[in-house]
């Protein structure tokens, strides 16, 4: 069982996954991947809770070209910025990447609960910090307009990385192509050239950087 200790230095959808009282009125449901968990329109009553997998928000242009808008990983939240900025369905469909455990919450609940537990507040707070920070570094990333480069930043810069650090992969390189807004092949081919120049190893899904340096000389 965990300590007081740790689950108060836990994040945030760890917090709501083990809380004395709140834990109880969830509901967990497993997704294939592939499956649309809410379609664009639907309406929000629930919070979710990644507990282990990955969704994406999809979003179709009037061409009918898809657009990504972004994913939800392992203890991330959905769909908090919607609903808190009065939005009250989805803009986008949400569908699960792979098969993908997710806890709701009813959005009564939940808001009762940031009202009640003025620690899960500060908690989720943080949580919304640490994602806009994120959101907001990938967006100066974009602004390069070399693969490469927006390859060095998103090692550097997006993920803090140091010489000799490894790194654990996007699920797949689909998704890190979506990310960097590039073509799947065309990030793989990079990859493997700046891998071959020496500025970092794959090994499985992890990357080790080796050459720190090097790559903040191409920003």
């Amino acid at each position: 069982m965990e300590t007081d200790c740790n689950i108060h230095q836990a994040p945030f959808v760890y917090r709501c996954l083990h809380h004395p009282i709140y834990a109880e009125q969830l509901r967990y449901e497993t997704y294939k991947t592939a499956a649309v968990l809410c379609p664009v329109h639907t309406p929000i009553e629930a919070f979710g809770f990644v507990v282990d997998g990955c969704l994406k928000a999809e979003k179709y242009t009037v061409n009918g070209n898809e657009l990504c808008c972004a994913y939800f990983e392992d203890y991330d939240v959905f769909p908090e910025l919607l609903y808190f900025t009065g939005k009250k369905e989805y803009t986008y469909t949400l569908i699960a990447v792979k098969k993908t455990e997710v806890a709701w919450m009813p959005a009564s609940v939940f808001e009762h609960m940031l009202k009640e537990d003025t620690e899960m507040m500060y908690s989720f707070m943080l949580y919304l910090s640490k994602r806009g920070m994120k959101n907001q570094m990938l967006l100066n990333c974009l602004h390069y307009q070399t693969i490469k480069e927006r390859i060095a930043f998103w090692l550097l810069h997006v993920n803090h990385m140091k010489q000799e650090e490894k790194l654990p992969l996007p699920k797949s390189q689909t998704m890190w192509a979506n990310t960097l807004h590039v073509s799947r092949s065309s990030l793989n081919q990079e990859l493997k050239h700046m891998e071959q120049d020496g500025y970092f190893k794959i090994e499985g899904h992890s990357l080790i950087l080796l050459n720190q340096d090097g790559l903040e000389q191409l920003l």
